[in-house]
């Protein structure tokens, strides 16, 4: 069975990416001359969606559902977690300026072209959940399985990366002998 609190403390990176993404966006809402509520409200609007879906993907690295460190995953798990908080965000948005929540106007062209454009949110996301992670996780590795288990792919991988660029090495250091 899962461990809840040690899932929780294995997913900082993840909510961070997200709530990184909600204070730009509520940052950039502000500097565009939006009321502060409404910038607020902007950033939470993606933050918190974001944030949760990170945390989805977080927990399936962890349990060992997707590898870690691989984009293809990333990338189909973010083809549809990136519209749908995206989504989430329209309505907010739709909620604070009209007073009400509703879709955008033809919903699945909105997701479609949402689906495009989250291979972009995947490699970032990937990328920045990595650079965090390699900070945080080392500071829980000895009481948390799942930084232990993550680091330990990581390392698997690295070593398999060098090997692979040692033999290439030598293979051509060979061929021009």
């Amino acid at each position: 069975m899962a461990d809840l609190k040690q899932l929780a403390q294995y997913s900082v990176p993840a909510v961070s990416v997200g709530a990184a993404a909600g204070l730009i966006a509520g940052g950039l809402a502000a500097f565009v001359g939006q009321p502060a509520g409404w910038a607020v409200l902007t950033g939470l609007g993606l933050g918190v969606p974001l944030m949760v879906f990170g945390t989805g993907y977080a927990v399936l690295v962890a349990l060992g559902k997707v590898p870690a460190g691989v984009f293809a995953p990333a990338a189909v798990y973010w083809v549809i977690a990136f519209p749908l908080a995206l989504l989430v965000h329209a309505v907010v948005t739709e909620w604070v300026v009209a007073g009400s929540p509703g879709l955008p106007p033809e919903p699945w062209k909105f997701l479609a072209f949402r689906a495009l454009v989250s291979m972009g949110f995947a490699i970032g996301f990937l990328w920045m959940h990595e650079q965090i992670g390699r900070l945080w996780w080392p500071h829980i590795l000895d009481r948390n399985m799942y930084a232990r288990r993550v680091v330990e792919q990581y390392t698997h991988l690295a070593t398999a990366l060098e090997a692979r660029k040692a033999a290439t090495g030598r293979g051509r250091k060979n061929r021009t002998a």
